[in-house]
């Protein structure tokens, strides 16, 4: 729904899509009665609004229009520009064999769609690195002179979970070594949603700080969460309720007790927020890179607050309220995507599409498998792969023929014989060379040899990374990394009290000699090495203590 919205696009012939656009059709219907529009519909609105206007020079008011990334302009896009642009110099620069977002959506070069008065192209030069002639080759399978500036790097492990833990001490060894900020590193996957969120978790358990286009939302808000047990109070008409609510939570009841009195919505949730401190809690209590999205939030539920007093349709009650709230906390995924312009300083962590001509000097490719690139289409889970390449009018390439494939890409790295699946897999590869000209100096490949499952079953490189492999001589193992990230560093101080408790007992029942001296002397250089780690240092002592403890059976699990 939200994609035909978007895309403005009808449907006449799949029975399942004609549907499904009635449904959208009539939910713009009544958003329209009650004076309301879809963001969606924002650019259809201003095409139509500047065609039928007669004060067009007041409202356009330029006398030349400059395009960038022309080659990612959908056809909504195209027909918005041509109106905007209607009687005025147009200038569009696209790039070729760049395109992923509108190749999505259709095949063949952008020139298939639009024309223009004067055409030129600009001279190909030799890529400057490493990175950008790895990043040429995946794109138009051109393979360049060795540029002998910059280093690609393939990146093996046994697991996914061993992946983010070398990923993060090569972070580490280059910032000590090079002295480079967070800022300069980029961590990228072929998909945004779920496997970034993961990535971004398992990262700040590296103790590595992270960034991204995608920021805490509502499901996952300490400062929501606290804003919603307030409006579930002054919702609730029962006491019994009232008390339970304030049991099992930390609210101020004198607070509550004096916001109650208030009228409206918005301005008892403002002076909650003020005389609660929760601004300064949440300075406190959260870390740099993720106040801003906290704040952004609780700013949306102060909105949100503001639009049910506004809005005729829905009471103005802490009830109703509520609901909205309860439910846009209950629907919200953990983290949402946005267009993130403002970031703070921390690892970007994206999906390719993201990272689309941006530079980081070191950017991280990971999960370079075959089972993600070329991987299978993903293009909706409303229909099956099957009913989905038989849709000519769904909003996506769906019914390809083999020249819309020879049309759309250079490179022709797929065995596989229905177009379908071969278009796709060249995209994949195309996402994958837009990741690798992001990179400045440093490109890594990463991968992993078995998956998180049951049965460990073994993940096959990509074919892309092989054939780059075999066609690029610069592409080159990494050398095992040092040990420069905290979790690794607390993994590693564990395991030594765990071995060193291992041979004091093997020598019991195996008959072999240790040197107490040794195991002394080790145990003393952590001591020290903890004395003079302050806070972070004593938190390690009490689960070292434990942890021999546990050992000699001072403690159990429960």
């Amino acid at each position: 729904m939200e994609t035909i919205t978007w895309q403005d696009v009808s449907f006449e012939k799949t029975p399942e899509l004609v549907e499904v656009a009635e449904l959208v059709e009539a939910f713009h219907k009544w958003l329209s009665e009650h004076d309301h529009l879809e963001r969606g519909q924002l650019i259809t609105e201003a095409n139509a609004a500047l065609s039928e206007t007669e004060k067009r020079d007041d409202v356009v008011d330029v006398e030349a229009i400059l395009t960038v990334e022309f080659e990612e302009f959908l056809p909504l896009d195209r027909r918005y520009l041509a109106t905007l642009a209607n009687g005025l110099e147009l200038v569009c620069v696209a790039e070729e064999n760049a395109s992923v977002r509108r190749t999505w959506i259709e095949p063949g070069p952008i020139t298939d769609y639009v024309s223009f008065s004067r055409t030129e192209s600009t001279a190909r030069t030799a890529p400057p690195s490493r990175p950008d002639a790895t990043g040429a080759y995946l794109a138009n399978e051109t393979v360049h002179e060795d540029p002998e500036a910059g280093e690609v790097n393939v990146i093996p492990t046994e697991t996914p979970d061993e992946q983010i833990k070398k990923v993060a001490d090569e972070i580490e060894r280059l910032r000590d070594r090079e002295n480079w900020e967070y800022e300069d590193f980029a961590v990228v996957l072929k998909q945004s949603g779920s496997a970034v969120i993961e990535t971004l978790r398992a990262f700040q358990q590296t103790g590595v700080p992270t960034e991204s286009s995608t920021v805490t939302g509502f499901g996952d808000d300490p400062a929501i969460r606290e804003l919603l047990q307030v409006v579930r109070y002054l919702a609730a008409d029962d006491d019994d309720i009232r008390i339970e609510l304030l049991e099992a939570s930390v609210l101020d009841e004198s607070i509550l007790a004096s916001i109650e009195q208030m009228e409206g919505l918005s301005s008892p949730l403002r002076r909650w927020a003020t005389e609660s401190n929760m601004k300064v809690r949440i300075a406190e209590e959260t870390s740099p890179l993720n106040v801003r999205a906290q704040f952004g939030n609780v700013r949306r539920a102060f909105a949100m607050a503001e639009f049910v007093e506004d809005t005729s349709f829905i009471e103005t009650t802490w009830k109703s309220f509520a609901s909205m709230l309860e439910r846009a906390h209950e629907y919200a995924p953990q983290q949402n995507q946005t267009s993130s312009t403002e970031l703070d300083g921390g690892v970007r962590v994206d999906h390719l599409q993201a990272i689309k001509n941006g530079t980081f000097r070191a950017v991280f490719l990971l999960d370079i498998v075959d089972e993600e690139y070329p991987g299978s289409p993903s293009l909706t889970r409303l229909f099956s792969q099957e009913r989905l390449s038989e849709m000519p009018d769904y909003p996506g390439v769906t019914q390809v023929e083999a020249e819309d494939v020879t049309n759309t890409f250079p490179t022709s790295s797929t065995a596989s014989s229905r177009s379908f699946r071969r278009y796709h897999a060249e995209h994949a590869r195309r996402r994958l060379a837009i990741g690798a000209t992001a990179a400045g100096d440093r490109l890594y490949f990463c991968l992993y040899n078995h998956k998180d499952t049951a049965l460990e079953e073994r993940a096959q490189p990509s074919r892309f990374l092989t054939d780059a492999y075999r066609q690029l001589p610069w592409v080159k193992e990494a050398t095992e990394p040092e040990i420069r990230s905290e979790r690794r560093a607390e993994e590693y101080l564990l395991s030594r009290i765990d071995n060193a408790l291992a041979d004091v007992r093997r020598s019991h029942s195996q008959d072999v000699t240790v040197s107490l001296d040794e195991v002394e002397t080790e145990l003393s250089e952590i001591q020290h090495l903890l004395s003079e780690s302050g806070t972070r240092g004593e938190q390690l002592r009490d689960a070292l203590q434990a942890r021999i403890e546990f050992a000699a059976g001072g403690i159990r699990r429960d």
